[in-house]
C-alpha cells in the first residue's frame, strides 16, 4: 500500500504541484482512507520529502554505482547525462519534481533545505575530483552549472539530445576550461 501510495503522490505532485494536492486527493487516487494514508505518511510534507527528496538521492546513488570504473571526467560526465536522458518514466518525474524543489518553485520548504545540504556535499566530493585536472574553483563551477544545464534542459523542458551531441558538448566544455587551466599555470 505505501508504494501505491507513493506511485499517485508523485504523478498528483507532478501534475498539480505540493500545493495544489491535498493528501484526500492521494487517498482518491489510491482509493484507500485516509487514515491508511496517515498511517503510512504522518503529512503531506512528510509525503514529499519521501517520494521526491529521498527517492531522488537515492536514484543518484543508484546511477552513480551503475558508472563503469576508470573512466577520465569528462566521460563521467557524459555518461551522467546519458543516463539522465534514459531515466524511467517515475524516475524522470521524481528528478523533476527534485529540481523544481531545489529551485525554490515546487515542494516543501525543509525538503529544499535537506536537498540543498545533500547537494553541497556532492558539491564539495565533485569539487575534489576536478580539482584533479583542473586547478581553477571557478572553472569547475562552470563545468558543474554547465552539466546541470544539459541536465535541466533534458529534464525540465523535455530535449532530448543524442548521445553525439551530449559528447560533444561536455568535451568542449572540459576542452575550453582545461585550456584556460593550462594557460593559468605557465
Amino acid at each position: 500500500m505505501k508504494d501505491k501510495i507513493a506511485y499517485h503522490a508523485i504523478r498528483l505532485f507532478d501534475e498539480n504541484g505540493f500545493h495544489g494536492t491535498a493528501m484526500r486527493d492521494i487517498g482518491e487516487a489510491v482509493q484507500c482512507k485516509m487514515p491508511t494514508v496517515y498511517y503510512h505518511y504522518k503529512n503531506k510534507e512528510d509525503l514529499f520529502d519521501q517520494v521526491v527528496r529521498v527517492s531522488f538521492e537515492k536514484m543518484v546513488v543508484r546511477l552513480e554505482n551503475k558508472l563503469p570504473k576508470g573512466l577520465t571526467l569528462p566521460e563521467v560526465c557524459i555518461i551522467r547525462v546519458i543516463q539522465k536522458k534514459n531515466l524511467s518514466e517515475d524516475d524522470r518525474i521524481t528528478y523533476r519534481l527534485a529540481i523544481k524543489t531545489w529551485l525554490g518553485f515546487e515542494g516543501c520548504e525543509a525538503s529544499r533545505q535537506k536537498l540543498l545540504q545533500w547537494e553541497q556535499k556532492r558539491y564539495k566530493q565533485n569539487e575534489l575530483e576536478y580539482a584533479k585536472i583542473i586547478s581553477s574553483p571557478m572553472w569547475v563551477k562552470f563545468i558543474t552549472r554547465s552539466t546541470a544545464s544539459i541536465i535541466e534542459r533534458i529534464i525540465l523542458l523535455e530535449e532530448i539530445p543524442s548521445d553525439d551531441e551530449i559528447k560533444e558538448e561536455i568535451l568542449m566544455i572540459f576542452e575550453v576550461a582545461m585550456h584556460h587551466n593550462k594557460n593559468n599555470n605557465k
